[in-house]
């Protein structure tokens, strides 16, 4: 009898340890599943983008002509889900508001207060939707491009126009053929006739009219 008894109780002790276990396993399961379920992602090391970069990347540090920071990130994907980022730097939180770049979908612009080069800005990336951080990161702000604005076609210089010059008046002189005017003198083959001297030639006495 005695020998049943413990038998009985050490299959019961079995039972119940075997039941524990049970539920163990099943609540392990549970939460496995359910965080598959909700999608939840662990937080990402942000960090500079390289060739084989395939998370969230900072591309560049940079300025627009409001002297704000713009920082340039490159998404996984296309359709990322939104997000705003919270910049700290010599203990100060500012909120960078974050755009989509609609020509390149992969890429996206966030604007905020300026950090000044050579020091560091903790970035801290959370979703618009559930304000859930998904990416932090530390970096170093050591250069920042300066957005150049559009250059517009330059005014050529404006040549003085100097008035036109008149046209030259070219008077043409015509030839007027000699044999015309000219006029023959009849060539006399006889000798001067030589008067004495103290004499002088008669002067032609004009006819009476």
């Amino acid at each position: 009898m005695k020998q049943k008894q413990i038998y009985i109780i050490l299959g019961a002790i079995g039972f119940i340890l075997l039941l524990f276990w049970i539920v163990v396993f099943t609540l392990v399961i549970k939460n496995l599943r359910g965080s598959n379920e909700t999608g939840e992602s662990p937080v990402v090391e942000a960090t500079l983008c390289d060739e084989g970069a395939s998370d969230l990347c900072v591309v560049n540090f940079g300025a627009n002509s409001l002297n704000r920071m713009v920082i340039h990130f490159q998404l996984p994907s296309e359709g990322y889900a939104a997000f705003y980022v919270k910049a700290t730097n010599r203990e100060t939180v500012s909120v960078y508001t974050c755009e989509v770049d609609e020509s390149v979908p992969t890429n996206a612009y966030c604007t905020g207060l300026r950090t000044p080069l050579g020091e560091t800005i903790d970035l801290e990336v959370y979703t618009t939707d559930e304000d859930k951080l998904i990416a932090r990161g530390t970096f170093l702000v050591s250069a920042i491009a300066i957005s150049t604005p559009i250059s517009l076609p330059s005014e050529s210089p404006v040549e003085e126009v100097l008035p036109e010059e008149l046209p030259t008046e070219e008077f043409f002189t015509e030839e007027v053929p000699t044999e015309e005017f000219a006029t023959e003198v009849p060539f006399s083959e006889e000798e001067p006739t030589l008067l004495p001297e103290g004499e002088s030639t008669p002067e032609p006495v004009s006819p009476n009219p």
